[in-house]
């Protein structure tokens, strides 16, 4: 049996060292003399990968897998390049091969997200079909869930209504002082009696609808607004946000960039919809459908 290159452990490590170029260089020097070497291919072509040269680094993974069918890190990175290009029936056929041999990486979960996202055709091929622009059927509805905006509040208005309390129980405390702390204590025992009723109201207020093409967002009481975004309109993967003050109340939050015009973008936030699970695999699915609406319409998004 033939001992590795010592050139393709040093190639290795200077990838892990961030030196890709580099490490790219010394495979294509090993390649040169051992063309049939398939473990330096592959790595050259995951170095390629890493350098943006797409083009070079689908040919070389393509070659392995047409030599070696079994090659599931060949089709995993393959899948992955076609899921980031918009191709989801393609990249699901590599992810499938990629399970027909093992359980690797996240293929199961992306070759769900690319056939969940591939049964749905564009909003651009829907327009050329119907001449509608229809939101398509509804996937799910998110709220604001009261545990998000509960605690926090609830906890500082008690405190504050305590301070002021033991404030006029202090002896030292003169009429012209006693008068505003007696009115600070109602004020605050009263928001701690109306927050039920205003939490509850905000659930209501902060709301998220997701269909096939778009999202429905809708969010404030007294200054409302309402939007729709087309999934084509986001410019980049959503960002998921878990603040300090989140761990206490088990959830976390969605920001998503459009364009809302042709030249500017904006940004909707999803707030405190559900657990951190729950709010990752609602950033999955939003993920999931930017390529396939995107690049119809817009080009790569990057």
């Amino acid at each position: 049996m033939a001992m590795p290159d010592p050139r393709y452990e040093h190639a290795k490590t200077l990838r892990r060292e961030g030196r890709t170029a580099e490490a790219s260089s010394v495979l294509t020097a090993l390649l040169a003399e051992r063309p049939g070497d398939i473990g330096a291919l592959y790595a050259l072509a995951v170095c390629q990968i890493d350098t943006g040269q797409r083009g070079h680094a689908r040919e070389n993974l393509l070659r392995i897998a047409g030599a070696h069918p079994d090659h599931y890190g060949a089709h995993y990175q393959l899948g992955r390049l076609l899921q980031d290009e918009g191709d989801l029936r393609a990249a699901a056929v590599h992810y499938r091969q990629v399970l027909a041999v093992t359980e690797y990486a996240d293929a199961a979960a992306r070759l769900a997200q690319c056939e969940r996202a591939a049964a749905v055709p564009p909003v651009k091929k829907m327009i050329e079909q119907t001449y509608v622009a229809d939101r398509g059927a509804l996937v799910q509805s998110l709220r604001l869930r009261a545990r998000h905006v509960l605690p926090l509040g609830s906890i500082a208005t008690v405190l504050l209504a305590f301070v002021a309390a033991r404030l006029l129980n202090t002896s030292g405390v003169g009429l012209q002082l006693a008068y505003p702390l007696v009115l600070i204590v109602l004020a605050l025992l009263l928001n701690v009696a109306l927050s039920p009723i205003t939490i509850y109201i905000r659930t209501r207020m902060y709301t998220a609808q997701l269909y096939d093409y778009g999202m429905d967002v809708s969010e404030g009481v007294f200054r409302r607004s309402k939007q729709f975004v087309w999934y084509y309109q986001i410019t980049e993967p959503p960002t998921y946000v878990r603040k300090p003050a989140d761990y206490l109340t088990h959830t976390a939050s969605l920001i998503v960039n459009y364009n809302n015009t042709a030249a500017t973008t904006a940004r909707v936030r999803l707030r405190g919809f559900g657990s951190p699970r729950q709010v990752d695999q609602v950033r999955s699915y939003l993920q999931s459908r930017i390529p396939s609406e995107r690049l119809p319409i817009r080009g790569p998004w990057t």
